[in-house]
């Protein structure tokens, strides 16, 4: 039945709607000739406003024009009591107030506006509780957008949720979210363009950010904790509830600890973040020579006090195992820390860092110059710390640099940064932060200026997801293939112990260990002394004192002690007495194919006071050893899947039921009860300055070796640095 809104009768039927709108006789309808989709006109009665607003859009959408809200008014008790709708089209551009446009930028300017009067005011009616189109005028001054150009229109372009998980996933794993439109183009009904996958990200981040930065990362932290109990996270405060410092410890950061803890490197020198908070990572070495990450940090300064609770946090995270030696730059904040917090740890400055600074430093230290090549051959070549002294002092002399503070005080610190000293203490053959550098490139493509706090630390896991599946790639080659040219028993038996690339190095060695002279010079006690060289350079000779029934030993190079990895002369060696495998007490765990599935700790006896985490790292580890047979049979997955049922049954009738809920109430009221964190503030380390340190196009800060070595102008006059012919005075002169 239809009824007029303005109909005197005094008796009205009921109001029926069909299909959510009740269809009325028009009094003004829409008669441009170009009518598509619902009909519109004055009278017609909605059965509310968001179904009002969503018919004018589809009618809108359909006709090539799209709409927006231009006036809600409310009534006396604060409910909408009418809304217009206009089309986008209607009214003019004016210039904000308070911003002026140079001419360029008042030339670019585009606007849609050209004072339409098309318009649709829907007002409540209060007798029959209904919403009422009380005025429709669909009247324009402009062309309508083609049927092949509507797609352009804001209100038609559809992002399918399909898309928005594309972007979030390329924005995660540090891809240019920007392709996704190229991928989807071809998909019915899709409708969005590059602008609309980065305006996608910035809601998504303001919606996840919607109780602060810092707040976030707690929360995402506590749910990973709660889903992994080996993830382990600490946040330093100050009085002001304010984040300073922040760490985390990823499971599996930990599990790898335990094996190839033994040397770290340290490096601070990375700030792509929002904050620009430098990033303290902590750097090992596995057992494919593959850079591994054990734990990252945020620090808001970089003084000796975060250092220290830095160094404090970490061993507690690692069960208070210290580092054999830990690599760092020169700082002397960072060095007063690792005294402090690792006593027993030996540390050891970069050497690049320090060499790097030679140019700098000394004018005369430049490439290729005769100081550059004796000072090099001093500190990489000297066989002993005899000899690097009695080199360093006659450079020296030669160049009349005896007064120079800085390398004096360079020389006072030797024992630190020069190789011979340190040769007989295991660093993994490193004598430099460069696994850490390498880190901060391969952050590069995850990262940028304008990542939050929160977004840092989901993208450092999936970082090392992919530094994981970098590891399973080399497992693979290294456990299921074999080296070709492997001839010698002991080059067989080194192919069947060690991975790949430490092969490769062990080949190296026993290759020219093969070739070298051996002579017996004498016996010490139960040693027998070798003298070893090379038949082109006879001269170069190592002592080496070796046991000939137990073959323990050493050599004055101290390859093994220094890198794990025997030396070709010890190797030399065994070769000419016919020993068929490398002594077991040569062949260091970390470097062997099966240290990943060794690594097993203890099941905690009764009445031993063993960490949950300790206790969580056995389980995890159970269980992953036993999902490799998952996929061997029906058979077999059947059983594994009915004994973790028994299993679970047994357990938890033995604990109770109340024990799965205590697990996680601390941690929930912890949250509920703490107050919310601040976001910290942009931080302002030592050594950076406002507006002229120079970074890269990555954002790093670069060193003045670096910012030296850049592309200078050079006159093609005079031949001078530092300007170009144009404005040079000599050419000036001349013309």
């Amino acid at each position: 039945m239809s009824i007029s809104p303005n109909s005197n009768s005094s008796y009205q039927e009921p109001l029926v709607f069909i299909d959510t709108v009740m269809e009325v006789e028009p009094e003004t309808e829409a008669t441009d000739g170009n009518l598509d989709g619902p009909k519109l006109f004055k009278g017609m009665i909605f059965p509310s406003l968001e179904k009002a607003e969503e018919l004018y859009k589809a009618f809108a959408k359909a006709n090539g024009f799209t709409v927006r809200i231009r006036n809600t008014r409310e009534g006396s008790r604060g409910t909408i009591s009418s809304r217009e709708f206009v089309c986008s089209c209607q009214g003019f551009w004016e210039e904000k107030k308070g911003k002026s446009l140079d001419q360029n930028q008042e030339r670019r300017t585009l606007t849609r506006r050209c004072g339409c009067l098309a318009t649709l005011i829907v007002k409540w009616d209060k007798k029959n509780k209904t919403w009422i189109a009380h005025k429709f005028d669909n009247d324009h001054n402009h062309l309508m957008v083609s049927p092949k150009s509507k797609g352009y229109l804001q209100s038609n372009k559809c992002m399918p949720v399909i898309a928005k998980n594309l972007v979030e996933k390329f924005h995660e794993t540090g891809l240019s979210i920007g392709k996704v439109p190229k991928i989807l183009g071809t998909m019915e009904g899709v409708n969005f363009n590059e602008r609309d996958c980065y305006n996608h990200m910035r809601d998504k981040r303001r919606k996840d950010l919607v109780v602060g930065d810092a707040q976030a990362v707690v929360e995402y932290c506590r749910r990973k904790q709660i889903e992994n109990p080996n993830f382990f996270y600490a946040i330093d405060c100050d009085m002001e509830d304010r984040m300073i410092n922040f760490f985390w410890v990823e499971a599996r950061g930990r599990l790898y600890y335990e094996k190839f803890g033994d040397v770290v490197v340290f490096d601070t020198t990375y700030r792509t973040n929002k904050y620009e908070m430098p990033l303290a990572n902590f750097v090992g070495v596995n057992h494919h020579l593959q850079s591994t990450l054990f734990g990252c940090a945020l620090l808001q300064d970089e003084q000796e006090e975060s250092f220290v609770w830095l160094f404090k946090t970490w061993l507690e995270a690692m069960h208070g195992k210290a580092p054999v030696s830990i690599l760092t730059d020169q700082d002397q904040a960072i060095g007063n820390a690792v005294k402090r917090v690792f006593p027993n740890t030996v540390h050891r400055l970069c050497l690049w860092h320090i060499t790097s600074k030679f140019p700098t430093k000394i004018g005369i230290c430049k490439t290729g110059s005769e100081f550059q090549k004796e000072i090099k051959k001093c500190i990489r070549e000297s066989v002993s710390p005899e000899a690097f002294e009695k080199d360093w002092k006659s450079i020296i002399e030669k160049y009349n640099m005896e007064t120079d503070t800085w390398l004096n005080g360079l020389y006072e610190i030797r024992h630190s940064w020069i190789p011979i000293y340190n040769q007989t203490i295991f660093f993994a053959g490193m004598n430099t932060t460069q696994r850490s550098e390498s880190m901060h490139s391969f952050f590069d493509s995850f990262v940028n200026k304008g990542t939050t706090l929160r977004e840092f630390v989901m993208k450092y896991e999936k970082a090392l997801e992919s530094r994981y599946l970098d590891e399973q790639d080399e497992q693979y080659v290294s456990k299921y293939k074999f080296p070709t040219k492997a001839k010698s028993p002991l080059e067989l038996h080194g192919a069947n112990v060690y991975t790949r690339k430490v092969f490769n190095l062990f080949q190296i060695e026993l290759r020219e260990g093969i070739h070298l002279r051996t002579y017996k010079v004498g016996i010490d006690e139960t040693f027998t002394i070798y003298e070893v060289s090379c038949f082109r350079s006879p001269e170069k000779k190592c002592v080496v004192h070796i046991n000939l029934d137990s073959f323990k030993g050493w050599c004055e190079c101290h390859l093994f002690e220094f890198k794990g990895i025997l030396c070709r002369h010890i190797l030399g060696i065994l070769h000419k007495r016919d020993i068929e495998e490398i002594p077991a007490h040569f062949i260091l765990p970390r470097w062997t194919k099966e240290v990943i599935y060794d690594m097993d700790i203890p099941l905690p006896s009764k009445g031993d006071e063993l960490s949950l985490v300790l206790r969580n790292m056995v389980f995890y580890r159970m269980v992953n050893h036993l999902s490799a047979y998952l996929n061997t049979s029906e058979e077999t997955y059947h059983f594994i899947v009915n004994s973790i049922e028994e299993t679970y049954s047994k357990a938890a009738a033995m604990e109770g039921p109340t024990s799965e809920k205590n697990s996680e109430e601390p941690k929930q009221q912890e949250l509920r009860d703490h107050a919310p964190l601040q976001d910290p503030v942009i931080s302002r380390t030592k050594g950076r300055k406002k507006d002229s340190t120079k970074v890269s196009r990555k954002g790093r800060i670069m060193s003045g070796v670096e910012v030296s070595m850049q592309k200078r102008r050079k006159c093609s006059n005079c031949k001078v640095l530092g300007h170009d012919k144009r404005t040079c005075e000599q050419h000036n002169e001349e013309s």
